[in-house]
């Protein structure tokens, strides 16, 4: 199963679109600063998962602050971060709350700049902003879940380059 993650697309959808044409996912997973970015995605793949959570700059207050998803039978922590007090370099409360939550993987934005690493047994990913990077490229994550476990998390640019990638698979 592949799902993709997305943040802080600030209205400018074309990028999240392209990727998902390119990319075929199952799901896709949007942190917020611009909800009405993942309604109109969902609009245009009817077919897709879309799970999203509320950022700062989004008013629809239908649309949850933070979610706790299983996808593909691994259980996610999602959140903008901003209500964690995530920082360009710190990951706030994210993962306290991911543990609270039963949750082994943390995704947030907020602060527009890609991250991956391990933070109080959690997993937390931030995988920049999709449309405003701060500190480098365009980006999202791609997932690839399989038998119920996260086989790897790739962060990528905006044309689906390799940038970074995690792989939990124990040898």
């Amino acid at each position: 199963m592949k799902v993709l993650v997305f943040s802080d697309s600030h209205g400018y959808n074309m990028s999240m679109a392209y990727a998902i044409e390119r990319e075929k996912p199952d799901a896709v997973l949007h942190l917020g600063d611009h909800t009405d970015d993942a309604d109109d995605i969902r609009r245009a793949f009817p077919a897709l998962t879309i799970y999203h959570v509320r950022g700062n700059n989004d008013f629809d207050m239908d649309v949850p602050l933070f979610s706790v998803v299983t996808v593909g039978g691994v259980r996610m922590y999602l959140t903008h971060g901003h209500r964690e007090r995530v920082s360009m370099l710190h990951s706030g409360l994210v993962p306290a709350r991911a543990r609270e939550e039963g949750c082994s993987f943390a995704f947030f934005g907020h602060t527009h700049r890609m991250m991956a690493e391990r933070e109080q047994g959690v997993f937390v990913c931030n995988p920049g902003s999709i449309s405003l990077p701060r500190g480098g490229p365009a980006s999202y994550a791609r997932l690839d879940i399989e038998g119920g476990m996260l086989r790897t998390l790739e962060l990528v640019d905006e044309d689906g380059a390799l940038l970074r990638k995690e792989s939990f698979v124990r040898k």
